[in-house]
């Protein structure tokens, strides 16, 4: 992987981005010749365009020294509703199905790098950074949006109750960091050390308390501004079914995966899409959260039922590549630049006061929890990525708080754009920072189409 250590391949780059931009011709010039192909040959063809871009755009990244995630975030930007318009947003949505998969398989992956052995010595650091680094978001956040209230869209004229109403979930929301790209960077620089150790810890506790702080956010709101909010107590029992379910499901998933490898051991890669795709099913079946219960299963996997995993996590690897490169690409095909340009300045300065307290709140978090210098001088970049989380609990607030929900979840797709096209970018330079970029012990599946 020449850009995996840092060497720039700027030739690779130029005949690669020559045939990106040949295979962008050929697509424009077949899309003026017949542009309404048979229906139901739609999303195979919207599917194959997607998948071929996003796989040349990746290796173009890879030779320029960035991570492959941020070529596929790039290149669904461009062929997306907001540049060349290859792609609609109703097109864009026909291929969300495969969003679960990829998130099951992102994981799914995660949960198999939580090895606890490896881990033992760590907890004290990774709960310092969780707790301390939420803290510092939460008070920071909630100063800034506070501070600006008579500038941000969603807070001008709004009475004090609701001002800090909307401050609180707000601060909440911005705690979120997005688990799949970090994840993804990780895997795809195949990088291994305490920095990459600590970022997977991390992520996975603040995906977890993420969800329980906005769950308390929601409620203080519904109480602050609606004194008869009593009917919403029901949310923390829902959350607690949610949380629990998940992890219940994801240790029974990993249970079967462990037997499935011990008495069969045959097909691995249609075996591991399938237990993907029922992990969707059985998430959206019973509205749990898929990217718990699939780390469940990977950690269940690794740690509570010992099996020669090796050979799994490498055809996980190679199975979830694909499926990378479709899922990141439709993230950015999602990012509308009108939105964005509606609010950039106001969501630059949130994102980043979001910033400052990440670099902060990682520096003194791992100070208290006497964490490896490397981890206090550069973990913070590989937290800035906001994605689906997000979203979707600014899309719950413009649902439930119509008259100034609406504007914030705008403002949060702006600052969600934000974060997405510049946090890959940071991931990578963080661990290339730490020096752990082409330290993991697998080989790369794609070294040699690279």
């Amino acid at each position: 992987m020449s850009g995996g250590h840092g060497q720039l391949d700027w030739k690779g780059a130029l005949s690669r981005g020559l045939a990106l931009v040949a295979l962008l011709a050929v697509i424009w010039v077949l899309r003026e010749i017949d542009p309404a192909p048979v229906p139901g040959a739609a999303v195979t063809l919207n599917l194959g365009i997607l998948l071929l871009t996003a796989f040349i755009g990746g290796q173009v990244a890879n030779r320029l020294g960035l991570s492959r995630v941020t070529g596929y975030i790039v290149i669904g930007l461009v062929i997306g509703p907001s540049v060349l318009g290859f792609l609609s947003d109703a097109e864009v949505e026909t291929l969300r199905p495969f969003n679960g998969l990829a998130i099951a398989l992102i994981a799914l992956t995660a949960g198999g790098e939580l090895n606890l052995r490896r881990l033992r010595g760590s907890y004290r650091s990774l709960a310092s950074i969780t707790l301390v680094q939420t803290a510092t978001i939460v008070v920071f956040v909630f100063a800034a949006v506070v501070g600006l209230r008579s500038y941000l869209p969603f807070t001008v004229g709004q009475s004090w109750n609701t001002v800090i109403a909307i401050a609180i979930v707000f601060a909440a929301i911005a705690v979120a960091s997005s688990p799949s790209v970090a994840i993804a960077v990780i895997t795809d620089t195949r990088s291994k050390g305490p920095v990459s150790t600590t970022v997977l810890g991390v992520t996975v506790l603040k995906d977890v308390l993420v969800i329980v702080l906005f769950a308390i956010a929601l409620s203080f709101t519904y109480s602050l501004l609606d004194p008869a909010g009593a009917q919403h107590g029901g949310e923390m029992l829902e959350l607690g079914r949610e949380i629990g379910g998940s992890i219940v499901v994801g240790a029974l998933v990993g249970a079967v995966i462990a037997a499935y490898l011990r008495s069969v051991k045959q097909h691995l890669v249609l075996f591991t899409i399938a237990m993907a795709w029922f992990m969707v099913e059985v998430a959206a079946m019973f509205h749990l959260e898929l990217l718990l219960l699939a780390l469940t299963a990977g950690f269940v996997l690794e740690n509570l039922l010992p099996v020669e995993g090796t050979e799994f996590v490498e055809v996980l690897e190679s199975a979830s590549l694909p499926l990378y490169a479709v899922f990141f690409s439709l993230a950015g095909a999602a990012v509308h630049l009108s939105e964005l340009a509606a609010v950039w300045m106001w969501a630059l300065i949130l994102v980043t006061v979001r910033a400052l307290a990440i670099y902060l709140g990682t520096s003194w978090g791992a100070r208290v929890g006497r964490s490896p210098e490397v981890v206090r001088r550069t973990a913070w970049g590989a937290f800035i990525s906001q994605a689906g989380v997000a979203l979707g609990m600014a899309e719950l607030l413009s649902r439930e708080f119509p008259t100034w929900g609406a504007e914030l979840y705008v403002f949060f797709v702006g600052m969600v754009a934000i974060h997405e096209l510049a946090g890959p970018v940071l991931a990578k330079w963080t661990l290339d920072r730490a020096g752990e970029v082409g330290a993991g012990a697998l080989p790369d599946p794609t070294a040699s189409g690279a």
